[in-house]
């Protein structure tokens, strides 16, 4: 049976940001990566994963409400923790987080709780 660490990419850097990192220094993140998320990490350095941002919610927390990005810290729009995955979770826990968190990515973690990377429903699918 396949496991998330089977179809994840693999975290870099500059796909995280932190909590006082800024809405558009997480979009930019997006951007770069390519991923509908962005792991919101306690520092760059230890990668301890403290909540994820999405797409979603930089489109619903910052743009529907006319909010400049430069100006929203990550703290105030991210989720919580409870919407990462384990590296050895199975892929249908996978989905099922990927549909109970309305997300199209999400970061995984290790047993330390580092982010090591992300899957998103594209990987599900093709990967």
């Amino acid at each position: 049976m396949s496991c998330c660490s089977d179809k994840m990419e693999a975290v870099k850097a500059d796909s995280c940001c932190t909590p006082r990192d800024t809405a558009q220094q997480a979009s930019i993140a997006m951007r770069k990566t390519g991923c509908g998320c962005s792991p919101v990490v306690r520092d760059k350095e230890s990668r301890k994963v403290v909540g994820v941002v999405t797409e979603r919610d930089l489109c619903h927390k910052v743009a529907a409400d006319d909010r400049r990005a430069s100006e929203v810290r990550v703290e105030e729009i991210m989720s919580s923790t409870s919407a990462c995955c384990s590296k050895d979770e199975s892929l249908e826990d996978v989905r099922r987080k990927l549909h109970e968190h309305k997300a199209t990515s999400l970061p995984v973690v290790d047993s330390a709780g580092d982010c090591c990377g992300t899957i998103s429903a594209h990987h599900l699918d093709h990967k």
